[in-house]
């Protein structure tokens, strides 16, 4: 088998995986747009860039509350708000 054909065989797999636990792309990204538009008025870049990767998780939920990797994911990203925000304060500090 090419490289070509295993990378359409993955794409296909994963695909159709997770469009049984997320719905259609067209839902699910139709979801996650709408919070995303919310958090466009959110000034800090990097932290507007965790709620948006929030916002994809919590989209997912939308179609699977049980899914635990989202829920995971949400708690990381959170983190990574108050380690960028303590690291910037650091940096500002020297």
């Amino acid at each position: 088998m090419s490289r070509t054909e295993e990378f359409d065989t993955a794409i296909k797999r994963v695909t159709q995986d997770r469009g049984k636990i997320y719905g259609h792309p067209l839902d699910d990204f139709a979801r996650a747009s709408m919070i995303k538009y919310a958090l466009s008025t959110c000034r800090h870049t990097e932290v507007r860039h965790a709620l948006e990767q929030i916002a994809t998780k919590m989209a997912r939920l939308c179609s699977d509350p049980t899914h635990m990797d989202s829920v995971i994911d949400i708690a990381g990203y959170a983190r990574t708000i108050a380690m960028l925000l303590d690291e910037e304060e650091n940096r500002n500090a020297g």
